[in-house]
């Protein structure tokens, strides 16, 4: 009987945790205060993870990128308020900033972090080496 519910816990929390993960990706990619969230990919490879930042319209002398363990916080600035009319409840909606936290995988090695902006398509690619196992 133990062994039943032992199975049963750990299918709960499998459960719990993909709604979970479901949840995540309903959240508005905005939010009231102005901030936009970029748009995020994460390639693996064999000795690093690389991690590209999308930014339009951002300027990236204002980019902030911090480093954590795995979480890492991004911050920038728009070079001009965005402005949507109509959009929103409120009839407009302004956007100054980026803002996005995210954790890398739980292999990553922080130490040698490479952060390398392209001005021109407001881009950051942010190179994180893997630990060597």
């Amino acid at each position: 009987m133990e062994e039943f519910f032992e199975r049963f816990r750990r299918e709960i929390r499998r459960i719990i945790r993909e709604f979970e993960e479901e949840l995540e990706e309903l959240r508005p990619m905005w939010d009231v205060n102005g901030a936009l969230e970029p748009l995020i990919s994460i390639t693996k490879r064999p000795d690093k993870y690389i991690v590209l930042v999308d930014l339009p319209y951002a300027d990236l002398n204002a980019l902030s990128i911090e480093v954590k363990g795995r979480r890492v916080v991004i911050e920038c600035s728009l070079s001009n308020e965005l402005r949507f009319e109509r959009w929103s409840a409120y009839g407009h909606t302004k956007f100054n900033r980026y803002h996005t936290e995210f954790l890398l995988p739980e292999d990553i090695d922080p130490t040698n972090i490479i952060i390398e902006k392209d001005d021109e398509r407001k881009v950051v690619r942010i190179i994180v080496p893997r630990k060597i196992l």
